[in-house]
């Protein structure tokens, strides 16, 4: 994982050596920020440089600042019940893809670029559904309605519970109405 993320870095021309200032060369670096944390959605969308393990699911949207279907996507966390019900059960997290950072993701330091090439990130928003060991479940390129995406997060709280197997998705969307 670690070659994969330095081989992204260099790919990208992007460089976290110290040795650039000892080079004499300008070469561009990656910005941080100290672990700070703002909130979205009513307090429930964390966005933050650190996502670490809590036991529970995680919900991690990568958004941008001018995307109106990601405002709708925070909005309906926030204010639709059943949706903000099932929310419950995640840690729910934002990475704005307009803002270049590193990231320490459940204990691997990474940057925005590997996250985005990692997950095949190429619309917003998009949401990376993780149980609660960190295994991808569910990727949701685009807008989903309420009812949609939480029935999807229903099926990763499932799966990370035991109640339902990875491979079973197509019969819980169809037994659900969605297929």
């Amino acid at each position: 994982m670690r070659r994969m993320i330095v081989t992204a870095v260099i790919a990208t021309g992007l460089t976290v050596s110290a040795h650039a200032a000892e080079a004499n060369t300008t070469r561009p670096q990656v910005q941080t920020t100290a672990h700070a944390t703002h909130t979205f959605a009513g307090d429930r969308v964390k966005h933050t440089s650190s996502i670490p393990y809590t036991g529970k699911p995680i919900f991690i949207m990568f958004d941008t600042a001018t995307c109106p279907y990601c405002k709708k996507t925070r909005h309906d966390l926030a204010e639709d019940p059943y949706l903000s019900k099932v929310a419950d059960g995640f840690d729910l997290y934002n990475i704005p893809r307009d803002q270049p950072q590193t990231y320490t993701i459940l204990g691997n330091d990474t940057t925005l670029q590997s996250l985005i090439m990692l997950y095949k990130v190429k619309v917003t928003p998009n949401i990376i559904l993780l149980d609660s060991h960190g295994h991808k479940i569910w990727q949701l390129p685009g807008y989903a309605k309420p009812q949609v995406l939480g029935k999807i997060m229903e099926f990763v709280q499932g799966v990370d519970s035991g109640k339902y197997k990875k491979a079973e998705w197509k019969e819980y969307l169809r037994k659900n109405g969605l297929i």
